[in-house]
Order: C-alpha cells, then sequence, then structure tokens
C-alpha cells in the first residue's frame, strides 16, 4: 500500500499535489476554532488537532497508542482498558467526526473476536469503548445508526454481563469478580465500580432507544428489573472505591472508579449528594500517597471530572500542572508528545484527552442539554468558540467577554430536542419566529428542526456578534518546540531488536 500511494503520486504533478494537500488542511482546521486568554493552552490545543489529522482518516486503520510516529515501543497496538477511549474523544466536540470513522469500522468488523476475547473479567473494557461507538452517532444525531448497529452490539454485551451477576442473601444483583484497571496491575475484584458504572449506562441507555422505537418490550422489562436490583455503587468514608472489598488504599493513575460520573454520566454532576461523592473521591485519588502513582491522563481525567461539575478554576488548576510536566510517571516533551517509562514508551492518548479536557472548559452536551461555558476558569475573562459540535448535531459557537456570555449560535444538523444551558443568564434575546421558552434558571427549551439555525443573546447585548481570536503576550507565543539548548540530555530508546532474515 505504502509503494502503491508514492507511484500514484509520482504520476501527478508536484504544483497539484501540494494544492491538494493546502486545500484540505485549510479545510480541516476551518471546521472548528477555539480562542482562550491561556496561550500556552490554546498552542497546545491547536497541536492536538494537527495530531488527529496527521493520524487518522475515515478509511485509514484505527488510531493506535503511535499513530504514524514510529518508534520502538513496549506498548505496540490498540489497548482497550483506557487508551483507545480517550483517544477518540476530541473528534467530537471538535467537529471531526468524519476522519474518526475508522473506529466504527474498527468495531463493525471485529466485533465478533472482540467481544470473545473480553468475555472475561476485561468485560467492561470492550463495553466502555461500545460508549465510544455510540458518542459518534450522538454527536451525530444519527438516532438510526445507534437503533440499526449501537443496540444489537449492546444487547449481546448486556448478555454476557448476564453471566456475571449474582444474587445474594438480600436478594440484590452483585457482579461476579472482573478487572478495574489498573488496579493492582489486572487483578479481578467483587463487585467494581467500574464494571458497575458500565453495566448501568449500557442498560439505561438500550433501554431508552428501545422505548423510543419501540422494540424488545420483554428486554426493557428485564433491564429494568435488574437495574432496580442492582447493588449501589460501594463507597466508604473516602467516596467510590475499587469494589465492594477493596477501597482506593494505595495512589495509582486510573481512573476507572470514577466513571459512574465521568464520561458515563450515571451520576449527576447537578445532584448534591453526587457531587460531594465524586468530588470528595477525586481529592482522595490525588492526595493518597502524595499521588505517587499518578500519571499524565491522571490530570486531564481530573480536568473533565472537575469540569462536568463546573469548577472551572479547579479544572485549569490541574491542566495546567500536567503542561507544566508535573505529572508523576510521565514525562511531556517540548513538541506535546507524551512519553511513560522513562521516555521510552510513546502513548498518545494522554495529550489528546487534554485536547477534550480543554474543550469541556468551554462546552459540554451531556444529559441532553448543550451547556455553554460551563467550567471557564474565572481569569478567562474572555473567550470564543465557533461551530463545536454537541450531542444530538449541534454546531455551537459562542463568545464570552468580561466574564459574562454574550451570544451563543446554534445550528441544527438532525433536529432533537435542543435545551441550552448558560450559566448566568437570566434571560436571552433571539430573532425570527424559532421558539424559545425560558424553563429554569439560564436554561431554554428551542423548538430547532433540523437544518435551522438560531442567535440568542443577552439581554445587554447590543453589537453584532463577532468571533475573534484573542491576543496573547509575546512570552506566551511559539512555546512548544525544541528550543536551543534544550535538546534531551539522554537518548529515551530501547535498544534496537536485532533480526535474521
Amino acid at each position: 500500500m505504502a509503494v502503491k500511494t508514492v507511484q500514484d503520486a509520482t504520476s501527478v504533478a508536484f504544483e497539484v499535489l501540494e494544492k491538494e494537500h493546502r486545500d484540505w488542511w485549510h479545510a480541516y482546521f476551518q471546521k472548528s476554532f477555539l480562542s482562550i486568554p491561556d496561550g500556552r493552552m490554546e498552542s497546545f490545543f491547536w497541536i492536538q488537532l494537527y495530531k488527529m489529522a496527521a493520524c487518522s482518516r475515515a478509511d485509514g486503520p484505527a488510531l493506535d497508542l503511535l499513530g504514524p510516529f514510529l518508534k520502538i515501543t513496549g506498548w505496540p497496538g490498540l489497548w482497550w482498558n483506557l487508551n483507545v477511549q480517550l483517544t477518540y474523544w476530541p473528534f467530537n466536540t471538535s467537529n471531526h467526526l468524519d476522519i474518526a470513522e475508522n473506529f466504527i469500522t474498527l468495531i463493525d468488523e471485529n466485533f465478533d473476536f472482540m467481544l470473545a476475547k473480553h468475555s472475561g473479567k476485561s468485560l467492561g473494557d470492550f463495553a466502555w469503548a461500545l460508549h465510544n461507538y455510540w458518542l459518534i452517532y450522538r454527536y451525530k444525531g444519527d438516532h438510526e445508526a445507534i437503533q440499526e448497529k449501537w443496540v444489537p452490539k449492546a444487547m449481546r454485551i448486556a448478555k454476557v454481563y448476564e453471566g456475571k451477576q449474582l444474587r445474594n442473601d438480600s436478594g440484590k444483583i452483585e457482579l461476579t469478580p472482573m478487572g478495574s484497571p489498573e488496579y493492582q496491575g489486572f487483578k479481578s475484584f467483587p463487585n467494581t465500580n467500574y464494571n458497575l458504572a458500565i453495566l448501568r449506562w449500557l442498560l439505561n441507555t438500550l433501554i431508552e432507544n428501545c422505548e423510543k422505537a419501540e422494540m424488545h418490550p420483554e428486554e426493557v422489562a428485564k433491564w429494568k428489573h435488574t437495574l432496580v436490583d442492582l447493588i449501589p455503587y460501594p463507597q466508604d468514608e473516602n467516596g467510590l472505591m475499587i469494589g465492594s472489598e477493596q477501597p482506593v488504599d494505595i495512589s495509582h493513575r486510573h481512573y476507572s472508579h470514577l466513571l459512574a460520573l465521568y464520561p458515563l454520566f450515571q451520576l449527576n454532576p447537578d445532584s448534591p449528594d453526587d457531587r460531594d461523592l465524586v468530588i470528595k473521591s477525586v481529592k482522595h485519588w490525588h492526595r493518597i500517597d502524595n499521588g505517587k502513582g499518578l500519571v499524565g491522563y491522571s490530570y486531564t481525567g481530573a480536568a473533565s471530572l472537575y469540569a462536568a461539575f463546573g469548577q472551572g478554576n479547579e479544572a485549569n488548576h490541574v491542566l495546567q500542572t500536567f503542561l507544566d510536566g508535573n505529572i508523576g510517571g510521565g514525562l511531556l516533551l517540548s513538541n506535546t508528545f507524551y512519553m511513560e517509562s522513562n521516555g521510552k514508551n510513546p502513548v498518545i492518548e494522554t495529550p489528546l484527552s487534554g485536547a477534550a479536557s480543554i474543550m469541556e472548559l468551554l462546552l459540554q452536551s451531556w444529559g441532553k442539554k448543550i451547556r455553554v461555558f460551563p467550567a471557564t476558569p474565572d481569569v478567562w475573562e474572555n473567550a470564543s468558540f465557533d461551530q463545536l459540535r454537541a450531542q444530538g448535531g449541534f454546531l455551537v459557537s459562542a463568545a464570552r467577554t468580561q466574564g459574562k456570555t454574550q451570544w451563543v449560535a446554534i445550528k441544527s444538523l438532525a433536529g432533537e430536542p435542543c435545551v441550552l444551558k448558560v450559566p448566568g443568564w437570566d434571560s436571552a434575546k433571539t430573532t425570527g419566529d424559532i421558539k424559545v421558552n425560558k424553563i429554569a434558571a439560564g436554561e431554554f427549551s428551542i423548538d430547532l428542526k433540523a437544518g435551522q439555525e438560531i442567535l440568542l443573546v443577552s439581554d445587554d447585548y447590543e453589537s453584532n456578534p463577532v468571533i475573534a481570536s484573542i491576543p496573547h503576550d509575546k512570552a506566551e507565543q511559539n512555546l512548544y518546540g525544541v528550543k536551543k539548548g534544550m535538546s534531551l540530555k539522554e537518548i529515551m530508546e530501547y535498544p534496537v531488536p536485532e533480526y535474521e532474515y
């Protein structure tokens, strides 16, 4: 394939190839935009978007730990207990679902093999990957694809989970020992919060979609009974545990025990009890043993968790820690590549998940609500974004000046119900005949049909909406890249294996 690609290219004039190349990249970067006051963080974000496009094409292979940036590594391939999931998150909100299509192909073509491989203690890993599969179609607003492609796969995984369920003496459903990545390696524990969260998400989402399509009523009734009888999430004085017999008693890098809040949202950030539980859990996770087991994605994950609660200052703090490179066993290089194992093992998912965390400070769409500027840090008085994508198939643009959201524009691609939430807005003005109803403080229901667009502005906004890049000080410009005298002091490579041919 590589030889054929080069041979085909030699038959085309260089000027033609150059124009096609430039046109492709120009169109790519115009699909969405954001600008924030933090020049370092914004530069980091745009480099991740470059990596995404350098690594992924719709008809290419799925994105593994390295992408095309080849290096001798101890981890060649696709890893399913967090890595592939984090890798594909930023494709959604950044409005680049087209080049994430290879993930859909990966699951479609390998589902039977992967389900058989992960039918034991690692069942949660593959079930979690199916959340990414579902997310892609949710961001497209493609309910038909969810019904036709996701539901049958989810039902098969739910069936495997049935074999992992036991009734206790109280009649409650417990789960047999399974993994909770990567606590004590890959040891199994009964009633892991990891699998309890994934199972709850799986069944709740199946119920919602099957009831909407009026399909599988007997299965729906069974799933509802399972959810009623399923034991609560195991917790102790420090918050969510690994499992019913295992507290979080050592520092570890993975937030598998916290998936019920993020990214599955089976715990509700708007519920005071759930907020208190998970915030306590996150703080304990990062503090125990002074965080000696944490790595890069421990910080991007914590940022996303804090952002879900609307705690932008806390999210910004852990992102700054990540960008500073104070990340325990991980190494963030000057080109934003991330390494573990003393620089020997590159893992692309961590910086890509950082890009997702940054966007979550500006836009979230869990719980069937478009949440604009839900977690902007106090120091970000000004910020703007254009055509970021929300679940339900919405393209969203907005601007914030002097700490207040001035306007929001929404385009519906699929005609799904639209609920907008803007902190600090008591009311909103709009033009045209699209119906807008205030349903709660800062929340508005918008009767938006497929293809329609609407502009909403704050009460005191009188200007024409403009997306503008925020200027950065010279000291914040061109921060990344290897600077003179700052090269690595050692070659962080495994020895090249010797082969006999």
